[in-house]
């Protein structure tokens, strides 16, 4: 056997395969002996003729299976050889056959992207510097006093007020309409919370425990359940116990409580600690968006046509199952609408919307390839000491043994996942600490939290 090879433009070679006589012979004698295991030849038991017989009976009728037999062994044989390696079996085409004597059979197949970084190690950003104040840490014990508030049940004399946690019954129904449904219950219900519909709660002030009272409340047009969005309803409510919500003194006890702390001192440096830790992850993070934007920008990207074809097609899936299932049941694909129907639906040209979801497909393969050659680059590597590490430090968030943990990733098969995602963030950490940094101001954790909700990371340092 020879092959001869021709690298394309497009990240594509193409592949020749010349097999003379003794190949072809080879060939069809394994695609006999296995079509001899079922054959049936009278005289004789399934799979027990000679197979001198079988050669006979079955003469080249098995040609194009011993020629794909040729094709696929070959290409397995060359995986190694060849100095730009096929990432899927190619489909062949044969040129020229000429029975027991020679085959040429000709390919073109996809080859690994080519990717060629820019000086990512001149990349500059601004990014703040984090700083903790006192009422950062005032404003997180808040939160601490409120994990450890204690219900308090009101005298029957009291009526309900912003902050209380009512236990309630309500019977609900159209305006003009007979309740559909028996009485409803909720528990641990709390005033005044910001998720809570709006304007709803203004009818719960001031009821007493065991008192019924009926009013009218109109859903926002927007709301989730379409069955009741702008529909106005009435409600007989009945507060069944209210409780008044008893936060904790700030003091030792707390710390103890909330986490063995020795002292009220200990865990304010805790929780300084851990908001300098976190913030400046997440500021970190938020600015690896624009690292990368700059990075791709200034990096060249080639690809075979088949992954930008196979990326699209799938960020096309993803969308319609969110569409479809709403983030929550998996929708099977063959309910998913073509393309070509989605282009109907929203009314736009097929091809406008095909290159819509290539180019999202082609950034998200230049996110990727490019972070898997910084990676080849710079050596980056996921030793098993950092797996295990990661693995551990996830392990203890959770409050589990390091290998019971890893036991319950792979039971669901997540372990290479993790794998990879730890991968992905070594490769992050390496890239952050290459480019030029400058702290162009401090901002407090409350001022981080509008910083990291902006969807812009703001300027480039030029």
């Amino acid at each position: 056997m020879e092959f001869k090879t021709k690298k394309n433009q497009n990240a594509s070679v193409d592949l020749k395969l010349t097999f003379d006589k003794n190949d072809l012979e080879k060939a069809f004698e394994k695609t006999y002996k296995e079509k001899q295991k079922d054959l049936k030849i009278p005289g004789f038991r399934p799979g027990k003729a000679p197979i001198e017989m079988v050669k006979r009976h079955l003469g080249d009728s098995v040609a194009n299976d011993a020629i794909n037999l040729l094709l696929l062994e070959t290409v397995s044989e060359l995986s190694g050889k060849l100095e730009h390696k096929i990432v899927r079996f190619p489909k062949f085409t044969v040129e020229d056959y000429v029975p027991e004597k020679s085959l040429v059979a000709t390919a073109v197949y996809d080859t690994d992207p080519e990717v060629s970084l820019g000086k990512y190690k001149k990349i500059k950003i601004k990014l703040p510097e984090v700083q903790v104040t006192d009422e950062d840490i005032t404003e997180e014990l808040q939160f601490v006093r409120k994990q450890l508030a204690r219900k308090l049940l009101r005298e029957p004399s009291e009526g309900a007020e912003n902050g209380d946690i009512v236990d309630m019954e309500f019977e609900v129904k159209e305006e003009g309409q007979e309740p559909k449904n028996a009485k409803n219950g909720s528990s641990d219900y709390k005033l005044g919370e910001a998720n809570n519909l709006p304007g709803f709660d203004d009818n719960l002030y001031g009821i007493k425990t065991g008192e019924t009272k009926n009013f009218f409340y109109t859903y926002p047009s927007d709301y989730p359940r379409e069955d009741l969005a702008g529909k106005k309803m009435e409600f007989a409510m009945t507060l069944k116990a209210i409780y008044k919500e008893v936060l904790p003194e700030l003091d030792d006890d707390l710390a103890s409580e909330y986490d063995g702390s020795s002292s009220l001192q200990v865990l304010k440096d805790k929780v300084k600690t851990d908001l300098q830790k976190n913030y400046t992850e997440a500021v970190k993070n938020k600015k690896m968006e624009e690292i990368y934007k700059e990075l791709v920008a200034d990096s060249k990207f080639v690809f075979p046509e088949s992954y930008l074809t196979e990326e699209s097609e799938h960020v096309y899936q993803n969308m319609m199952q969110d569409v479809l299932g709403r983030g929550q049941a998996r929708i099977p694909k063959e309910q998913i609408p073509s393309i070509e129907k989605y282009a109907e639906m929203v009314g736009k040209p097929l091809e406008e919307v095909r290159d819509s979801f290539k180019t999202i497909a082609e950034n998200r393969l230049k996110g990727y390839f490019s972070r898997q050659k910084l990676a080849s680059t710079e050596n980056i590597v996921l030793t098993d000491e950092d797996f295990d590490r990661e693995i551990s430090t996830l392990a203890s968030r959770y409050g589990m043994p390091d290998a019971d943990f890893k036991k319950e990733l792979e039971k669901g098969k997540l372990l290479e996942t993790y794998r990879d995602n730890f991968l992905a963030k070594k490769i992050d950490d390496t890239l952050f600490q290459l480019v030029e940094k400058k702290y162009n101001e401090k901002m407090s954790i409350r001022q981080l939290k509008e910083f990291l909700s902006n969807k812009e990371t703001g300027e480039v340092w030029q």
